[in-house]
């Protein structure tokens, strides 16, 4: 998630193109983070510290650590605490970054800066994001008032990156009476309180969604694709039913509701959660205690 939504932050300001974004994602896939670029990260040492470094590793047959501490630039301790770092999605992509010569850790830092200002982000709110922990990351994206919705909204999250596309990221959500939209599946799950959630977009957005969901390639968003929309809000609902019951709190899944002829999705009350899967923007909308009714 954090590669997703930096990497198009920096698309976004022409720092790097949409296609170098893709390679990049790729490229992280298979890194190993090295460990100058986190020593760099973490300020425990300079760009030039570690270029120095990892050159003496061309004539010496030692880990970068050992040379780090001959050298006097870390201790052992500090070593040992950058070596549980290495699998940090965040850094991962730094150093996919920097494998595919776009730019080094330093410079991805400083046009950090400017994407904390521009989104009024403190810098707390960038640790959230680096984090790339789901319900810290989603907490930021939430309004004051949709706090309530974080759990429900960070299962349906994990289980779309898990399912559907692991790059997905989050826009603001909002409170709304009212959201335009083409198609959906609705999903009411029986409680206390109860609650009525979802999947709506425009025209084809989850038209992708439908065809990794349902392990088939549709033409276009139609009945039999918006099928696998409400089997994917089963799975969602399920799980989220699941971990509520841990508690002592019983839910039950009522049958989802699914068209293909709607223009908008209305309620009370809802919460509208945009997510950008595969370039494409899907709306999660959930309310509780409110109905959701697809006109």
């Amino acid at each position: 998630m954090v590669a997703s939504i930096v990497g198009n932050y920096l698309v976004a300001k022409d720092l790097i193109t949409a296609e170098q974004l893709n390679d990049v994602l790729r490229e992280q896939s298979k890194v190993r983070v090295k460990l100058g670029l986190i020593a760099v990260a973490e300020g425990l040492m300079s760009q030039d510290e570690a270029d120095r470094v990892n050159q003496l590793q061309a004539i010496m047959d030692k880990r970068f650590g050992d040379i780090a501490v001959d050298k006097g630039y870390l201790t052992e301790g500090q070593v040992e605490s950058l070596l549980k770092k290495q699998g940090n999605a965040y850094l991962a992509f730094a150093q996919a970054l920097e494998n595919q010569q776009l730019m080094s850790i330093e410079q991805l830092e400083q046009y950090l800066i400017d994407f904390r200002c521009e989104n009024n982000l403190t810098v707390s709110d960038l640790e959230d994001i680096k984090s790339n922990d789901v319900d810290r990351v989603l907490r930021l994206y939430l309004p004051v008032e949709g706090e309530k919705y974080l759990p429900m909204a960070g299962i349906a999250v994990r289980t779309l990156m898990r399912l559907v596309d692991t790059e997905l990221y989050p826009m603001k959500a909002a409170m709304v009476t009212e959201l335009e939209a083409d198609n959906g599946a609705i999903q009411y799950v029986e409680g206390n309180p109860g609650i009525h959630c979802g999947l709506a977009a425009k025209e084809n957005n989850l038209l992708y969604t439908a065809s990794v969901f349902g392990q088939e390639e549709f033409a276009s968003v139609d009945m039999d694709a918006l099928d696998a929309v409400a089997e994917l809000m089963n799975c969602i609902n399920g799980l989220y039913a699941s971990a509520l019951s841990k508690e002592g709190i019983s839910m039950e899944l009522m049958p989802p509701e699914y068209s293909d002829r709607i223009t908008k999705v209305t309620s009370g009350e809802m919460l509208v959660l945009p997510l950008v899967i595969n370039g494409c923007k899907v709306n999660f909308v959930m309310a509780i205690d409110n109905k959701i009714e697809m006109n």
